[in-house]
């Protein structure tokens, strides 16, 4: 149950820098230790990872996060790996959390909520990331407590960078940065609100998004943890709630569109984009609205008051 390479370390490293990140790559997968001689020949060798291309370095990086260890991401920060491949994510290793919710470091953290979510790639780099902007946001009131205020959105502006860089495909990093952006939003527990999030956030990323905030939780202190879990099943719960009684929560489910305005009579323009802005948001408010009638009823009254 050793990770070693075959005759000198050294030369094998030096022969392709690659197998640094594999060793640490097997040593998740398998969950074997990484030999000692081994460990001092990437300490020394890997400032060499420099040189291999982002797309190999995002095959190694993705194996060890999808693997059944994805928290032997310490071993590779341990070993120098991070600081090369992924430097932000050293930051966050040595970034502490003076915080009742906290009880380890960013990275720390970031390493315990990796084992508390499935194998999916885009789970698995959503909560790789999704503390990313915290050092950078990292203030301190005067009660020496640790506060990151809009750690969200810098962290989705850092992760899409962090992830066109090791040259993720456009989807993954779509959806990774929505996750980050709104991990931590925390909309009033009502069907109106949870209709408005799903909008903003998209009906597609909710599941994702629940797993991401379950995650986040079990790798924090045990501060409030129950309540924070009950908030995420009753939000889980009000969200499937509206999917099954199919509630508009996008504007393309509105029951009437830009034709219909039309032929009411309104010229196409800007005009007619205001209008269904306004039947939406109506519908968001109150999903008993989205039939026919009662929008073209509401159409009409909109259309008397513009002209």
């Amino acid at each position: 149950h050793i990770i070693r390479c075959v005759g000198c370390a050294h030369d094998r490293f030096s022969e392709d820098a690659l197998r640094i990140m594999r060793a640490v790559r097997f040593s998740a997968q398998l969950g074997y230790r990484i030999e000692e001689e081994t460990s001092k020949a990437i300490v020394k060798l890997a400032p060499n990872l420099s040189t291999i291309s982002a797309e190999r370095i995002n095959t190694e990086l993705t194996k060890l996060l999808l693997s059944p260890n994805p928290d032997y991401l310490r071993d590779a920060c341990r070993l120098g790996i991070t600081r090369v491949v992924l430097p932000e994510f050293d930051k966050c290793m040595e970034c502490e959390q003076v915080n009742p919710h906290h009880c380890y470091s960013v990275g720390e953290h970031t390493l315990q909520a990796l084992t508390q979510v499935e194998a999916d790639k885009v789970l698995r780099l959503a909560v790789l990331l999704h503390d990313i902007g915290k050092p950078g946001t990292r203030t301190t009131d005067e009660n020496g407590t640790d506060h990151f205020y809009g750690h969200g959105e810098v962290g989705e502006e850092m992760a899409g960078r962090i992830l066109r860089r090791l040259k993720f495909d456009n989807d993954t990093t779509d959806r990774v940065c929505r996750l980050i952006r709104y991990h931590d939003d925390r909309p009033e527990l009502s069907e109106r609100t949870v209709r408005r999030a799903m909008n903003r956030i998209g009906v597609e990323n909710m599941p994702a998004l629940f797993a991401v905030k379950r995650a986040d939780t079990l790798g924090q202190s045990l501060y409030h943890r129950e309540e924070k879990l009950a908030y995420v099943d009753t939000y889980e719960h009000l969200f499937k709630e509206i999917c099954a009684a199919r509630q508009c929560v996008q504007k393309k489910d509105l029951a009437i569109g830009g034709s219909d305005l039309i032929a009411m009579g309104m010229k196409p323009g800007r005009e007619i984009g205001e209008v269904l802005n306004e039947l939406f948001e109506r519908v968001l408010d109150n999903p008993e609205l989205n039939q026919r009638d009662k929008l073209l009823e509401l159409a009409h009254n909109l259309m008397t008051r513009l002209i």
